[in-house]
């Protein structure tokens, strides 16, 4: 109220910072070319305050669905905090299998890059976890934990530097790696039993060489290929678990894109000052990525939920929500792409 914020207006400074990546004070001259003086700090609380009234909420929604899947994908990387003690606080990112009919992708802003975060934010999840190496999935005991083979691929590849030496033994683990991509690519459209068939008779084989072969080389514990040797043996439990279930992916680049666009991002906004900026920044993200994850239009989309989320007649019931999460027949309706 008494506030230039139309949802119109409010949609494109999301739309500048988040999917432009343009921070708010370099947006204020260009809202000043149209005729509306601005500053700063009134983009930065128009923002939290849409998360106050109504993103939240439907961050909170998005996140007890994402419990009901079968598949989630999970990250972490670095971001700047300048309320926090600490040098960086983090954004973990949690993504839906490809296979899930409902596609959420979740931002959620920490203090911490320790068990807790994600035990916490996970606690009422029991399926698969698909991640990298970190060893702190490893501790969540309620979820199987389903390791990333391009993760696998990139520590040999490392080994073998520019000059790409294709004597090394390094590059026949990068080798083994691609043939099992190589493998997978064709059964990308079938149905995730058939999938799971295809993978029995033929992958199982490749990847179990692959394993056998890692385990017959001799290399320097401390050497880089020694190295990458140990870490792919480390995730050998994990990665086999992808043939257990045919929605599972042999990478975790699912949650991997929708990191880099955080990092992108991270690059021009350099830092958040509160951590209720930061949080508003990852629930804002997460409402557009889910949004366009879905096939809609986001900038509909936000227009609509900014215009209808204020006449609700029980701000923030869960139940009347329902209706405006990005897969509800009635969003898609109105706001597809």
């Amino acid at each position: 109220p008494n506030s230039f914020a139309s949802p119109s207006i409010l949609t494109q400074t999301m739309i500048e910072k988040y999917r432009k990546k343009v921070p708010a004070y370099r947006q204020i001259k260009d809202w000043g070319d149209l005729g509306l003086e601005l500053t700063r700090q009134q983009i930065t609380n128009w923002h939290i305050r849409a998360c106050d009234y109504g993103l939240g909420n439907l961050y909170e929604l998005m996140h007890q669905t994402l419990f009901k899947q079968t598949v989630v994908h999970a990250d972490e990387t670095s971001y700047r905090g300048l309320e926090s003690e600490k040098v960086n606080t983090y954004f973990w990112v949690f993504a839906s299998g490809r296979a899930e009919d409902e596609q959420i992708i979740l931002y959620e802003h920490a203090d911490s890059r320790a068990t807790e975060v994600p035990k916490n934010f996970l606690n009422a999840y029991t399926h698969y976890l698909q991640t990298d190496g970190y060893q702190v999935y490893d501790k969540l005991d309620q979820v199987t934990r389903v390791a990333c083979l391009s993760h696998i691929r990139r520590k040999f590849f490392e080994v073998m530097g520019k000059q790409g030496n294709t004597q090394s033994g390094a590059k026949k683990g990068v080798t083994y790696c691609d043939r099992m991509f190589k493998m997978e690519r064709p059964w990308r459209l079938l149905t995730p039993d058939q999938r799971y068939q295809k993978r029995q008779s033929q992958l199982k084989s490749t990847m179990s060489d692959f394993f056998t072969w890692c385990e017959s080389v001799h290399a320097l514990p401390q050497s880089k290929f020694g190295r990458a040797i140990d870490y792919a043996l480390s995730q050998r439990e994990a990665m086999e678990k992808v043939l257990l279930d045919g929605r599972l992916e042999l990478s975790n680049n699912r949650v991997e894109r929708a990191v880099k666009e955080l990092v992108i991002g991270r690059k021009n906004w350099l830092f958040s000052t509160s951590f209720k900026g930061a949080r508003s920044s990852g629930i804002i993200l997460s409402v557009m990525r889910s949004a366009e994850a879905n096939g809609l239009d986001c900038r509909k989309y936000l227009e609509y939920l900014f215009t209808e989320l204020p006449n609700l007649s029980v701000p923030g019931d869960s139940k009347a929500l329902q209706d405006y999460l990005p897969w509800s027949s009635q969003v898609r309706a109105i706001c597809a792409r």
